[in-house]
Formats: structure tokens, C-alpha cells, sequence
């Protein structure tokens, strides 16, 4: 294995971070885009129960999620102290979905219940993967801008894998739901496996004897994470393209195969965009490309409404570009919550990372519950039908409403969390130097 000029992570490492990263976005972006629409269609959930379905899952997450992020803080094995749970959430996640995804042949009440105990199983699994992961890349290097392009892979390959979701309606015409989904499944398998056995943990520091409380008591103090992650949660409840695509492909275009064409389209520019992360951080700065995309967003969600889709082409290119301003703050989360990481080791002198990054996926499961939830309800107010074969005009347009206009109101929310957001790039590395104590290899 070599080692890029400068860098202590190895290639390998790197792109079997990302092929983790992909596997796991594979399953996440399955359930944000395709199982709201399986329960309500498929298995025949109403739109309330649904609703419900998705708040009470992440109710539960709300007091899970956290706990999970101080146990992995609290713990250290020998094979170090984040790769040992990758082992094993490599099988949990995809066999997890694979399960959400049953019909089961049984009574109303019984989907219900079933559909509660598997998607909360999924979700529990997806925590116990993603906490790891992304604090995996505060130590296996010391340098900010080197943890900054593994971030960056992982979101790249996150983005291939939303691509690749495209297909899933296909495969679901020719395996059935189940069929196309432990296809899915067992792509994700085969990717996430490696990291694993690959990546190592470099950077020590100092071990803390932290109770639970006080773990969580340091974390509160960092202000800087909750201002951030309040604009996050605001952005990404609002950011309802994902959840409401197939209601639009099915609905106003009155063809769910254009689903693949929408999809594909308006994430091929995130892969282009993802590997240039690092240079445009370094250009611009996280909080500053976060400001310039959020206003370029409410610009273009204006003109995308007035515009309409009649002219499909002209329909596909201001998409297009409009998502890719929308991602981009939403691929940079990951980073963010590193570096307030390092802003809250600095002024409490203890390391939160497990929980940070486990309240950030707390947070990220949050907003797709509440969009989806949204969405939901929105569809309820603007007359929808489920398991209809056609829609009357005004819930047409308010599956029209639903794409364009209703992001705006996050991308506000975030302006004014970044109004209130101080750290920047060289503060981070600042604290950086402070917080290491020592490095193996």
C-alpha cells in the first residue's frame, strides 16, 4: 500500500472509507426515497400512519442515538477504538433494510407493527455504523485538510450510490420489491466490508475517565455544534426533493420510469463537484461556500416555480444546477461537526466524539423522518390520494410546491445559523495542534 505525498492515510484506506461511506448511502438514500412510498402503495399504510410511523421511530432515536455515540466515547478495544463496530454494522445495515422491505401477508395491525420493529431496527443499526465512521476520520490522520478529503470521498461515493438508487424502480419491475432490494443489499455488503481491515487509527489522545452525564455536559458547551446543527436541521426537513420525487414522477409526469431520469440527472453534478470539496473549502472556506450556496438555492427555487416543467429540458438543467446548491451544504455536515469536535476538546479539555457524531446522525435521521412527515402531510393537505390512479389539479400542485418552494425556508434557517457560526479553518487547526497528544506509527 502507498501513501499520497503528505498524507498518512494510505489509497486503499481512502477509497475503502469511501466504498464504507457508499454502502452505507445506499441503504440510506433506499429507505429516504423509496420506503415511505412502499408503506403508503405497496403495503397500504395510510398517510397518517405513516407519519406516525416515522416521528415515533425517531422519537426513539432522539434518546438513542446519543447514548450510543457516549458508549463508543466510553469504550476502547483492543483492536482500536472505533474499527471493532464497523466489523459488525457492515452485516447489520444492509440485512436491516433488507427486512424493512417485507410485505408481510397479515392484518392491517400487523404490517403496522411489523413495519414499527423493523424500520427502528434499521435505524439502530445505521447509528451503531455511522457514529464509528465518521469519527474513524479524526483519527487515522492528524492533518484537517487530509480528514477533509476522506469526508469528501465518502460523500462523493455517497452521491454515486444516490445515483444508483436511481435504478431501484426498474429492478422492482423485474424482482419485486423484496428482489430488487436484496440486490441493493448485497451491493452494500460487498462495499462496506473492507474498511475495516484496512484503516488505521494514528492519532492518540489523551483517555478519559468521563462519566455518561459528564460526557454529555461537555458536549452542551460546545455552541458552536448546536448553532450549526439547528441551520442543518431546518435545511435538511425542508430538503424534500428526495421523499417527493416519486410522488412527482408518478403523479404530474404520469410516469414513475421518469423517477430514474430525475434522479440521475440531478445527482451526476454532486460526483462532479464532491472530489473538488477540499480545494473549494480551501478557496472559500465551509462557512462561507455554506452562505453562497444557501442564497444561490432560494434564487433558483423561485425560478424553478415560476418556470414549471412543461419544457422537460429546460426543467432537468435548472434542477440540476439548483440541487447541486443544495448538496453541497449538506456534504459538508460531516466536516463541520469535525471541527467543532476539535473547538470543544480545545475549551472543555475532553473529547466528545462518539456522541457528536452520534447526535449528528441523530439529527440527520430526524430531518429525513420530518421531511418525509412533511411531505406527508402536505400531500394530506393539498388533497392527495394514495393508491389513486390520478391526482386532482390542486394536489398537483402541491407536489409542485412541495419540490420547489418548500426548501427555501431551511436554507433561510441556515443564513441565519451561519450569521451566528464563528469558527473557520485556521481557528480549527489552531486547536488541532492543542488537542493531539501523540501519534502511533
Amino acid at each position: 500500500m502507498t501513501t499520497i505525498k503528505g498524507n498518512m492515510t494510505t489509497r486503499l484506506e481512502k477509497w475503502s472509507y469511501g466504498g464504507f461511506s457508499f454502502g452505507q448511502n445506499l441503504m440510506y438514500m433506499l429507505q429516504l426515497q423509496f420506503l415511505t412510498f412502499f408503506y403508503t402503495e405497496e403495503v397500504g399504510l395510510s398517510l397518517g400512519a405513516t407519519a406516525t410511523l416515522l416521528l415515533v421511530a425517531k422519537l426513539w432515536d432522539a434518546f438513542n442515538d446519543p447514548i450510543m455515540g457516549a458508549i463508543v466515547d466510553k469504550l476502547h478495544f483492543k483492536s482500536g477504538k472505533y474499527i471493532p463496530w464497523l466489523k459488525y454494522t457492515s452485516i447489520i445495515v444492509p440485512l436491516t433494510m433488507l427486512f424493512a422491505f417485507v410485505n408481510i401477508d397479515a392484518s392491517y395491525s400487523m404490517k403496522l407493527v411489523f413495519a414499527y420493529i423493523t424500520y427502528i431496527m434499521w435505524g439502530m443499526a445505521y447509528t451503531v455504523s455511522d457514529s464509528p465512521m465518521f469519527s474513524l476520520s479524526t483519527v487515522m490522520t492528524k492533518h484537517v485538510y487530509e480528514r477533509d478529503q476522506l469526508i469528501a470521498t465518502a460523500r462523493m461515493t455517497g452521491a454515486i450510490a444516490a445515483i444508483l438508487t436511481a435504478g431501484f424502480i426498474m429492478f422492482v419491475d423485474s424482482f419485486g420489491w423484496l428482489g430488487a432490494m436484496a440486490i441493493y443489499c448485497a451491493a452494500s455488503l460487498l462495499t462496506m466490508i473492507p474498511l475495516p481491515f484496512v484503516a488505521k487509527e494514528r492519532v492518540v489522545y489523551k483517555r478519559q475517565n468521563t462519566s455518561f452525564l459528564q460526557i454529555f455536559k461537555y458536549l452542551l458547551r460546545n455552541k458552536y455544534f448546536f448553532i450549526f446543527y439547528i441551520g442543518y436541521l431546518l435545511m435538511s426537513t425542508t430538503n424534500t426533493l428526495q421523499t417527493i420525487a416519486i410522488y412527482f414522477a408518478e403523479s404530474n409526469l404520469g410516469d414513475g420510469n421518469m423517477l430514474t431520469i430525475i434522479l440521475a440527472v440531478l445527482v451526476l453534478p454532486i460526483i462532479i463537484v464532491s472530489p473538488l470539496l477540499p480545494k473549494l473549502i480551501a478557496t472559500f472556506g465551509k462557512k462561507r461556500l455554506t452562505i453562497y450556496c444557501s442564497c444561490l438555492v432560494i434564487i433558483l427555487s423561485l425560478i424553478q416555480y415560476v418556470v414549471g416543467y412543461n419544457n422537460f429540458t429546460l426543467f432537468l438543467i435548472i434542477a440540476a444546477i439548483r440541487v447541486l446548491c443544495m448538496q453541497i451544504p449538506l456534504l459538508l455536515y460531516g466536516m463541520f461537526t469535525a471541527d467543532c469536535i476539535e473547538y470543544g476538546n480545545a475549551i472543555t479539555g475532553q473529547r466528545t466524539v462518539g456522541v457528536a457524531f452520534s447526535v449528528q446522525t441523530m439529527f440527520t435521521k430526524l430531518a429525513g423522518a420530518l421531511s418525509s412527515t412533511l411531505c406527508l402531510a402536505l400531500l394530506s393537505y393539498y388533497g392527495y390520494v394514495n393508491q389513486s390512479v390520478s391526482q386532482t389539479e390542486e394536489a398537483l400542485h402541491g407536489i409542485w410546491v412541495i419540490f420547489t418552494l418548500v426548501p427555501i425556508i431551511g436554507y433561510v434557517g441556515m443564513l441565519i445559523a451561519m450569521y451566528f457560526y464563528r469558527l473557520d479553518e485556521k481557528m480549527v487547526s489552531t486547536y488541532m495542534l492543542k488537542n493531539q497528544t501523540g501519534i502511533e506509527g
